[in-house]
């Protein structure tokens, strides 16, 4: 545990290392992370932009770690058959904020993620600023989640919204925790932006969801539920990207959604005649250090509910729930 003194009386700051055995099988990392403690003043970094959002630093603590699962579940205390997973549809989740009955939140942040970069950098100076900078993001985004929970602006604070049909409610929890997402991007876009862009991984990830469509529409007679969960788990992985890259791309002076230039393979059959109506409706929400009310973020999450499955549908996915409660879904093209 490293305790980082400030020039006036706070409490303690805990921050711990986890995750880093003497035969830890990626030295080369573990070097690399040493010199960015010693050096670059890398703990530093996120305890500034956690402090940003969470002033407070008797709620939370911050732990860097060289194996971002086993870290979760020993925190979490998870049972071996319900591990902890990064896997976010064709991406990875580099940190999470934990929160805690006592009010108190475990922050924990990947160091592999830290030195992740899409392509070879061009030198060491490179790699200390795109560390940095990752750095400066990651540790806003996870403190930007405890500050929502802390204000009761959370995901759990208002996705129980009603007044939708059996089938766009079913959307309401994974939608929730895009807000949230969408939110705190909105602010680290303008105040720490990070490193990687989602407009960079958003081939890929129309490439994932195109490919889980295929293999469901293949497998379904077998197992139909597990047809129906690759589809809608891959469907709101690539919404969650949505909920990063609208503010990445913003809107430009009309008010009009900006689009990735290059457009991605994949764009124009999945993305573009619906882009307008998702980014203007994740810009309704404001940044995380804006205040809203349950009720604004409710009928925000109504209308993204909504907004899911006409996408489906316009994708050639028809799944829902009838008025007693038979869930059914069907492929309706012949190949994706």
């Amino acid at each position: 545990m490293v305790t980082v003194m400030t020039d006036t009386p706070a409490p303690p700051i805990s921050i711990s290392l986890d995750g880093f055995s003497e035969d830890y099988n990626d030295p080369e990392l573990a070097g690399a992370l040493s010199f960015m403690i010693e050096q670059q003043g890398l703990l530093q970094t996120l305890v500034t932009g956690i402090v940003e959002l969470l002033p407070d630093t008797s709620i939370w603590r911050l732990t860097l770690t060289g194996d971002m699962v086993a870290t979760v579940n020993r925190v979490t205390d998870r049972a071996d058959d319900n591990p902890y997973t990064t896997d976010r549809g064709a991406g990875h989740a580099g940190a999470i904020t934990l929160p805690h009955d006592d009010g108190t939140f475990d922050i924990v942040v990947s160091a592999n993620v830290l030195f992740a970069t899409r392509e070879d950098v061009e030198s060491v100076e490179a790699l200390i600023s795109h560390v940095i900078a990752a750095a400066e993001h990651l540790s806003r985004h996870e403190a930007g989640h405890a500050a929502l929970r802390l204000r009761g602006e959370d995901a759990d604070a208002y996705q129980d919204v009603e007044g939708l049909s059996k089938t766009d409610a079913a959307c309401r929890k994974p939608l929730a925790a895009h807000v949230d997402d969408n939110r705190i991007e909105q602010y680290t876009a303008v105040h720490a932006p990070s490193p990687l862009h989602h407009v960079d991984h958003l081939t890929d990830a129309i490439a994932h969801l195109r490919s889980e469509l295929n293999e469901a529409k293949r497998t379904w007679r077998a197992d139909i539920g597990a047809a129906a969960y690759r589809t809608l788990n891959a469907a709101n992985g690539l919404v969650r990207v949505f909920a990063y890259l609208a503010p990445e791309l913003g809107l430009d002076e009309s008010g009009k959604p900006r689009r990735p230039d290059p457009l991605p393979e994949g764009w124009t059959d999945y993305i573009e005649d619906s882009w307008d109506a998702w980014s203007l409706t994740f810009h309704r929400l404001r940044p995380v250090d804006e205040p809203m009310t349950t009720y604004e973020l409710g009928a925000v999450l109504a209308d993204l509910c909504r907004l899911m499955n006409a996408w489906l549908r316009s994708i050639g996915i028809e799944s829902g729930i009838t008025d007693d409660d038979q869930e059914y879904i069907f492929w309706e093209k012949d190949r994706y």
